[in-house]
């Protein structure tokens, strides 16, 4: 029987994996707008997809003139080819860039802890099935 508690724990805390993921994305952009340093990127890419909304890939250059690459996915038509917008990355990481607003929304955030309640509404009731022997 220990084992089966020990089953229910982690696929408790497996429920936390993607509300974790969505606080850590949303702390680590924090950072790099509150760090970062500013850059225009140039869109020169689009891929539309009508249902799930574009997937924009830019280019920018760091401080040392090095070219670096970053994509997005926002709503259908809100950028345009050669657009330039305003980026932040981290100096130490160009790689690690974002714009002003990402992982911003309160959907995703009321999605994670959806996910959370429900995995551990049913750790919970399964824990019940166990301890009344139903299981």
């Amino acid at each position: 029987m220990n084992g089966i508690y020990i089953i229910l724990f982690l696929t408790g805390l497996l429920g936390m994996l993607p509300l974790a993921i969505i606080l850590y994305k949303r702390r680590r952009v924090q950072k790099i707008l509150a760090t970062g340093l500013t850059a225009k990127a140039r869109v020169y890419q689009i891929h539309r997809t009508p249902r799930l909304g574009d997937t924009v890939l830019y280019t920018f250059y760091n401080e040392h003139r090095q070219q670096y690459y970053g994509s997005l996915h926002c709503k259908p038509g809100l950028y345009e080819l050669n657009e330039v917008i305003d980026i932040y990355y981290l100096q130490n990481s160009p790689k690690r860039n974002t714009l002003h607003g990402a992982w911003k929304s309160p959907v995703i955030i009321g999605f994670g802890i959806a996910i959370a309640v429900f995995i551990w509404f049913a750790v919970y009731k399964l824990f019940e099935m166990v301890n009344n022997g139903s299981l």
